[in-house]
């Protein structure tokens, strides 16, 4: 650790509260975790945000430490700000404003700081509104439609903050001092996201609509404290136009909203609906992508011809990624054209986002609406993910890394079992003409139905020994590969016009659970300890065995492309959360 032996004395000011911490010694360092010089709490504040600190070859300087958060000094987000003395610095660290300073006269430059007094540039006209309070001060700038990129300064600094930063910082400080200085029960349901009657399709925190953050639309209101300096700011409202929509700090409509957790956009008409999260679940390389791709091609048709049910995209922005893999798999005119790229953790199916005070890689979302053509109010959303299938292994889940929690948020579960990682399954169908068996047997799919159990269990503060009611259909894939394992058992055709056969359903089920029982009894056990609801069901992505084109990559031939049974299970599931829409008999 330096002593600071120069002439110039160096200090730190908080320009809201008028405390201030002496540089004393270095690094000098400025965050929100424990043993920092300077603590500042609140979002967009890093454990570690920045430090000052010599540099060699450039002297004293201030240093960022968090890469995914800004560091703001004089109005322009940086890495690194070098520290000459007697130069006033304005600096922003989440919803702080601070004034950094060396001098041999510190003390009567100290002396000389008002923050109760604050000023109003125009660094254009050089018109000087104030002094007076900051939050007056904002509230004439509102009224007087000062431009967002004006100054405000406190009495006695000479570098100023631009208004669109003094709002948010107020809003900030709004938002996390109540009145009487504690927490009110609500706000405390808000920040650990366990309350509410929304649930974030994002990071499955829960909230209440007056908690809905709305998105700034004018293009100089950006530089979210959270998101960082190219995200539009994110707002709470209190400002609505004549049609209720909020209005930013310079009084534009705004029409996009996000969750108070994560900060995410939120689907178009996320508030005007019921939101039905669909986890699939399963072990790498089991064909999840392949599956979920094959699924959302085949279930409108089925819906619409069977059940009067429109299948739309929601959020044809955020669904472009699944929408480009339905689009490769069934487009193909070769083996080598349908091949999906693998999801791999934290890649393009990712977004680092902050959940609980830390950036997390989240699965995006894909967002669909289900709504009866006849009549159109009876509608509902369902969300789906494609998650690696390294995120269900145990060890996997933790604050740092919870891209699989969603499991616990769902309204019905997708496991898909893959007959060719079980040793047992495999030694069954050893004798097919499949390039899958060359490929090793992982072996670990009752591990990470077990896993599942206690995730949700911790997550939903269940005991062991409860079951979720969430429907569970339990997806045993391939089946082009083992359906002759079923020897004379005919499988029934469970959909009916404008119904779905649950007893014709329970039979195929019965007849699959019987086989997976024989080959792999701990599949069966560890299944039907999660849910009560829990059927079996045959499925083929691909209706024949793929062609394998690289170093385990195995696709499906394009030309032979004939998916089995992939949206039955996902009927099944409609029918339990969704009556109204497909009824069942």
């Amino acid at each position: 650790m330096l002593k600071l032996f120069g002439k110039a004395q160096w200090v730190a000011v908080d320009c809201l509260t008028g405390e201030y911490s002496r540089v004393e010694t270095l690094p000098f360092e400025i965050g929100s975790g424990e043993g920092v010089d300077l603590k500042l709490n609140g979002q967009g504040v890093a454990e570690r945000h920045c430090a000052v600190n010599q540099v060699k070859g450039l002297g004293l300087c201030l240093i960022k430490q968090e890469p995914n958060l800004p560091l703001v000094v004089d109005g322009e987000s940086v890495e690194y700000c070098q520290l000459t003395p007697d130069n006033d610095y304005a600096v922003k660290i989440g919803a702080h404003f601070l004034a950094i300073r060396g001098s041999r006269g510190i003390d009567d430059w100290l002396r000389g700081l008002d923050f109760s007094q604050w000023s109003l540039q125009d660094s254009a006209t050089n018109q000087i509104d104030g002094p007076m309070s900051l939050e007056e001060l904002c509230q004439f700038a509102k009224d007087h439609q000062r431009h967002p990129q004006t100054l405000v300064r406190p009495q006695g600094l000479s570098k100023g903050f631009f208004l669109h930063e003094a709002f948010e910082v107020l809003a900030a400080q709004a938002a996390a001092a109540p009145e009487g200085g504690t927490l009110p029960e609500e706000d405390e349901a808000l920040r650990t996201g366990e309350e509410g009657l929304l649930t974030c399709p994002v990071c499955w925190l829960k909230f209440d609509v007056g908690d809905i953050m709305h998105l700034a639309v004018h293009d100089s209101l950006r530089g979210d404290p959270v998101l960082g300096e190219d995200a539009p700011q994110r707002f709470l409202a209190t400002r609505f136009n004549d049609r209720g929509q909020a209005l930013d700090a310079l009084g534009l409509p705004c029409v996009d909203i996000a969750c108070p957790h994560c900060r995410r956009v939120l689907p178009p008409g996320f508030t005007e609906t019921t939101h039905h999260i669909i986890s699939m679940v399963g072990d790498q390389s089991a064909g999840k992508s392949y599956y979920l791709s094959v699924l959302l091609r085949m279930l409108p048709a089925s819906l619409f011809d069977n059940f009067s049910v429109v299948f739309q995209d929601a959020d044809p922005a955020g669904n472009a990624i699944i929408n480009e893999m339905k689009q490769t798999l069934f487009a193909a005119q070769t083996p080598e054209g349908a091949r999906l790229v693998k999801t791999q953790l934290e890649g393009s199916m990712y977004e680092r986002l902050p959940r609980h005070g830390r950036m997390v890689a989240l699965p995006k979302p894909f967002v669909f609406s289900v709504a009866s053509a006849a009549e159109p109010a009876r509608r509902c959303s369902l969300i789906f993910y494609d998650n690696a299938g390294e995120h269900f292994q145990p060890g996997r889940d933790s604050a740092d890394s919870p891209g699989a929690q969603h499991v616990a948020s769902s309204s019905g579960i997708l496991f898909l079992f893959d007959p060719f990682n079980s040793v047992d399954f495999r030694r069954q169908i050893a004798d097919r003409a499949d390039p899958q068996l060359e490929k090793p047997a992982l072996d670990q799919q009752s591990v990470i139905l077990s896993e599942m159990k206690v995730r949700i269990a911790r997550l939903l503060k269940m005991q062991m020994s409860a079951q979720v009611s969430a429907p569970l259909a339990m997806l045993i894939g391939k089946c082009d590969a083992w359906i002759h394992l079923l020897g004379e058992a005919v499988l029934k055709n469970p959909v009916r016009p404008n119904a779905l056969d649950l007893e014709a359903l329970r039979h195929n089920s019965d007849k699959v659970r019987e086989l997976v029982k024989s080959l792999c009894p701990a599949i069966v056990a560890n299944a039907e300890t999660i849910s009560r609801e829990v059927l079996f069901f045959p499925v083929s992505s691909f209706g024949h065995a793929p062609v394998k084109v690289g170093p385990g990559d195995y696709v499906p031939d394009p030309r032979r492309l004939q998916p089995f049974m992939v949206e039955l299970p996902l009927l099944w599931i409609l029918s339990r959360i969704a009556p109204e829409l497909v009824p069942s008999a």
